[in-house]
């Protein structure tokens, strides 16, 4: 016989014992056992490729058998009694949670084999003949594996899905009592080869099927060129609960254009199956979009799904180490750009509710809700009739300038707040109505747009983007960058405006762009230098306040990626910075 073929790789042999996995049958005058079959099956538990049974026997007197021989634990989810194989063999794949068409079923019965494939169609089946091609085939190859990590972590499953049968409470009662408990580790470069191994092997729980190259070293490269991207967030998730650790069993990573995230990334191991993982992690990504590509056997869109029964872990937590539960503020607020965008990836596993407040782009250009423009008609009682109307030429709308700020009042609620713009976008006055708003389009910088008509040609791209700038010449004047003065004025202003109970988060600026790391003598950028002696200025006899310096947490022109836009990790660091500073009120 020559190698056999499978439809797939192989990741699991399902044994019959007599006259399969020992000559003769245990029922009619003894057995012999077969050493070579013994030492097959270690052979494959080693390169990660399970063992299984399906006999019709005796569960006690098999047991007692292959544990003398010290191959019982060698096998996962042994099936043995009476009744027939075919039904037995198709709970045993769905409690497993493998494919039929990566297993493979050994029995000496020509009956038992069809009987097989019909219950189980795609099946692989085959007589005990095929037992002497197995170790060299190639389809067996499996993966080196010589501490039996997937052995130990199919153990736990297989030990779960026992005390769920023998329990009167239903599957959600059940995982309640299961002490389920979540890590997100969002140091993914630690662990890049399994986030690769997630990516492009995982089917069954893989939602987008987006494969990493099958050369590792290219597959390494792009999902590195992927994590180190500031619109880039990610996370392996890491699961335990009273029956033992999982380990890395999903991946996530989302892109965000334009401050709104879709997940090119979002894959979990079988081996978490029906235990509602991934409806939870996507569920604390606030359900960012997320097209699904092929058959997957789990719908994270099924709102009658309500996860209660997930202890999130801090980020430190030991495998040997009980658990701690992630520390959890109230409402969180956030108003800014992708600094704020960046950071609350990982705020929104510490709140119940999540306000994001972020610049968003408009008939190509982008409105910078972190200009403090936008925000001091809200504490004023709104715009004017008039102001409104000239807003709206210059294509802004009347809820820019609304917000949601005034509402967040709960104790041990966070505020974060980011004036990024107020350092790098000008003011123009609306000469009748005396309103003040920002203008620019890429390419102005602080420029006066309406003194240069070669920057007006140069910057406007769209017909729309020429008439609108005719609007700003005709109807406004050019004010510049706010004034050290003003800002101090109106940051008190939003913080006065903010209860005591609630903790704010200032974000300052970076002062050092990658030229400054080149060259040290090079200065710092003077307007973010000025924004942040104002920031400081108000902080400044506030307990409330926390001052947050991306600058503690760049240590060279390798973090950036500009002035404005940091590495991801940068931002992780910030989150650590951030969280072990915080003394809030904690929330039950």
């Amino acid at each position: 016989m020559v190698h056999p073929q499978f439809a797939e790789d192989i990741r699991l042999i399902i044994w019959d014992l007599d006259e399969t996995f020992w000559n003769g049958t245990l029922t009619e005058g003894g057995i012999e056992y077969r050493q070579d079959c013994h030492d097959l099956v270690c052979t494959l538990n080693a390169r990660g490729v399970m063992n299984a049974i399906c006999s019709k026997n005796d569960h006690a007197k098999i047991e007692t058998i292959l544990t003398n021989k010290g191959i019982w634990d060698q096998f996962i989810f042994p099936s043995i009694d009476w009744t027939a194989k075919g039904p037995r063999l198709a709970n045993m794949l769905t409690q497993i949670g493998l494919r039929a068409q990566s297993a493979l079923f050994i029995d000496d019965n020509p009956m038992n084999l069809a009987q097989a494939v019909a219950a189980v169609p795609g099946l692989n089946v085959a007589g005990p003949e095929v037992i002497r091609h197995l170790e060299t085939a190639q389809q067996l190859a499996g993966k080196h594996d010589p501490n039996l990590t997937r052995l130990a972590q199919y153990k736990i499953k297989e030990a779960k899905t026992r005390a769920a049968q023998i329990t009167d409470d239903s599957t959600v009662d059940f995982l309640r009592n299961s002490e389920v408990q979540v890590l997100f580790d969002y140091d993914v470069e630690a662990h890049l080869d399994r986030a690769i191994e997630l990516i492009n092997r995982t089917n069954q729980l893989n939602f987008t099927k987006n494969r990493l190259p099958e050369d590792q070293e290219a597959a390494r490269a792009e999902l590195s060129a992927l994590l180190s991207h500031n619109t880039s967030d990610a996370a392996l998730i890491r699961v335990r609960d009273r029956f033992g650790d999982y380990g890395y069993v999903g991946f996530y990573l989302t892109r965000r254009i334009h401050n709104k995230r879709r997940l090119e990334h979002f894959c979990f191991s079988c081996r978490t199956l029906n235990m509602f993982i991934e409806h939870y992690v996507y569920g604390v990504l606030n359900k960012p979009d997320l097209t699904v590509r092929g058959e997957v056997l789990s719908d994270v869109h099924d709102r009658a799904v309500s996860v209660d029964w997930i202890t999130p872990q801090t980020l430190h937590s030991k495998a040997n180490e009980p658990a701690k539960a992630v520390e959890q503020f109230g409402p969180v607020f956030a108003r800014g750009g992708c600094d704020l965008a960046s950071l609350m990836h990982y705020m929104s596993l510490h709140t119940p509710k999540l306000t994001q407040e972020f610049n968003e782009p408009r008939n190509g250009q982008m409105l910078r809700r972190d200009h403090s423009a936008f925000l001091m008609p809200a504490l004023d009682g709104g715009l004017t009739v008039p102001q409104l109307k000239a807003a709206e030429e210059l294509g802004y709308r009347s809820e820019d300038f609304e917000t949601d700020l005034l509402s967040v009042t709960e104790p041990g609620s966070l505020c974060f707040l980011s004036f990024w713009a107020d350092a790098d976008i000008p003011l123009y006055r609306h000469r009748q109505s005396g309103l003040q708003v920002p203008y620019w389009l890429v390419g102005a910088q602080n420029h006066d747009l309406i003194a240069r008509s070669d920057l007006r040609a140069a910057v406007a791209k769209t017909d729309l983007q020429r008439e609108r700038l005719e609007v700003l010449c005709r109807d406004y004047e050019y004010q510049g960058l706010l004034g050290p003065d003003e800002m101090v004025a109106r940051y008190a202003d939003v913080l006065n405006a903010i209860p005591p109970q609630v903790h704010i988060v200032l974000m300052l600026a970076n002062e050092r762009g990658p030229l400054f790391f080149l060259n040290r003598d090079k200065p710092r950028h003077k307007h973010h230098q000025l924004l942040n002696i104002a920031l400081r200025q108000v902080a400044e006899q506030r307990s409330n306040v926390t001052l947050l310096d991306p600058e503690n947490h760049i240590a060279g022109a390798r973090d950036l990626l500009d002035l404005n836009h940091f590495r991801r990790d940068v931002y992780h660091r910030l989150y650590l910075d951030l969280m072990q500073g915080l003394h809030l009120p904690k929330v039950a």
